[in-house]
């Protein structure tokens, strides 16, 4: 096996000088990728101890371990044309003159031709599959929400909450663009959260009012039903009344506490409701990577070269498999 190793090391070394020689050369003029990223957890909930309060809210219909731990996918907004439409038409500084995103990064909406062959043929395909009633202003602020999510590098861990997003742009003449557009792309993510916590707490406001209506409606019928019992039954002293007379006593107790319970709840959801606060915290503060992206010229020469070595034996093994498994 070493010896057909290194057989093909000898017949394809001069295919591999000049490819590695090729895109040494490709590495040092190519545009270069700049990047910028910001770090954050998610995992923060207010957590609500069980208490008598909280059997209460149970059986007013409100789930009280929960009312507190509203979650969203931030993938899943990443990719949404809300956050894309919402990120496009933002305003950044650029060189003390304000760009709109959707301007700058569609300026190329309509460019065909590239270096890369792979691009080239993209681009055509992606050209002709546009309906023909597109305008030339949805043409460019599509090709922007689509080179604007391309750019989006995004990464979660599971067991810490903790998201990390990196974008980058083939601009480095505006190297201070990147770090404005991922602090914006954090701003967007901090304020949908807040929009969530706000609108599920109005929700709930609306809920727990309807409840409470009814509650004390329960509450001022048992009130009643024990104001007629007692003028009907000025001595009670017959095990029937008696009887009778705990078990209204019991509703009004349990009606009671249960429009206690909704009221504290309801006073709660209206907090909620203008609380300015969210469960993202910032880790790392939005910034521009001092290192290239895309990797460096060695880690990318060996990537090239176990790819090219994968391809060549591959294809040896193939030619000489009659050879190898005699």
């Amino acid at each position: 096996m070493l010896k057909f190793i290194r057989s093909i090391l000898l017949k394809y070394k001069l295919f591999f000088i000049a490819i590695l020689t090729i895109y040494t050369l490709y590495f040092f003029i190519r545009p270069q990728a700049l990047s910028a990223e910001v770090s954050f957890y998610t995992n923060y909930s207010e957590s609500t101890k069980t208490s008598n309060l909280s059997m209460l809210s149970s059986l007013a219909g409100i789930d009280s371990n929960q009312q507190n731990n509203l979650e969203f996918s931030v993938a899943n907004y990443l990719k949404s044309d809300r956050f894309l439409d919402d990120i496009a038409a933002k305003s950044f500084n650029i060189e003390n003159e304000k760009i709109i995103l959707k301007d700058y990064l569609g300026k190329d909406y309509n460019k065909i031709f590239a270096i890369n062959p792979i691009n080239f043929i993209l681009n055509i395909n992606r050209n002709i599959s546009l309906i023909n009633s597109l305008s030339a202003e949805e043409k460019k602020v599509l090709y922007a929400k689509e080179k604007l999510r391309d750019s989006i590098n995004y990464s979660e861990d599971r067991k810490t909450f903790l998201h990390s997003i990196n974008i980058t742009l083939d601009d480095q003449e505006n190297a201070e663009l990147v770090r404005q557009i991922v602090n914006e792309i954090f701003n967007s993510i901090l304020g949908y959260s807040i929009e969530v916590t706000s609108l599920k707490a109005k929700e709930k406001k609306q809920f727990i009012n309807g409840r409470l209506i009814h509650v004390k409606k329960d509450l001022v019928d048992s009130e009643e039903r024990m104001k007629i019992f007692l003028e009907k039954n000025k001595n009670i002293s017959s095990p029937s009344l008696i009887l009778q007379r705990q078990r209204i006593e019991r509703d009004i107790a349990l009606y009671t506490q249960l429009y206690l319970s909704l009221s504290d709840q309801l006073e709660l959801a209206k907090i909620e409701e203008n609380n300015t606060t969210s469960s993202v915290f910032l880790l790392d503060k939005p910034q521009k990577l001092s290192y290239i992206a895309g990797g460096s010229l060695l880690e990318n020469l060996i990537k090239l070269i176990f790819l090219l070595f994968s391809l060549f034996f591959f294809y040896e093994s193939f030619r000489s498999r009659k050879d190898l498994f005699q």
